[in-house]
């Protein structure tokens, strides 16, 4: 039996109330993970506030957040001035970078931000949103009451 890794989900995805996630697919020219629109049923039966468009990796084992972000990043360099551009058609329209981690047994991945990193969020005008959940771990004895 194999024990639980730690799990990494990473997507960039684009929000605002309404905007049409054809228009945003076609300009682009990459294919989103998931789509919603405003109003429509999530999750939970609750109807969803916006309308989303997202490019993920799905949950993958990992030891560090940039073999799931740095994918994710590589697709959309060089769509700079098409991100300006969808920006400009949509007002409200925002972006973010989404990194859930799941840590198992206290392993804990890496979560560095390089520079370049950083400047290219800043450039197509992304915010990171971090998400840590620790599923729970054995503590070492010396450290029991």
């Amino acid at each position: 039996m194999n024990p639980a890794q730690t799990e990494v989900l990473v997507y960039f995805q684009l929000l605002a109330d309404d905007f049409s996630i054809e228009d945003v697919t076609h300009r682009l020219g990459l294919t989103p993970t998931e789509t919603f629109q405003r109003g429509e049923k999530g999750y939970s039966s609750r109807l969803r506030e916006y309308t989303s468009w997202s490019l993920g990796t799905g949950y993958q084992s990992s030891v560090d957040v940039n073999d799931q972000l740095q994918p994710i990043i590589a697709q959309l360099r060089g769509k700079e001035t098409i991100l300006d551009d969808i920006f400009d058609t949509y007002d409200d329209m925002q972006a973010r970078f989404i990194i859930v981690i799941v840590m198992e047994e206290g392993q804990t991945p890496a979560l560095v931000f390089d520079l370049e990193t950083i400047q290219f969020a800043h450039r197509i005008r992304a915010e990171f949103d971090i998400d840590l959940y620790a599923n729970p771990y054995e503590e070492d004895s010396d450290f029991k009451d």
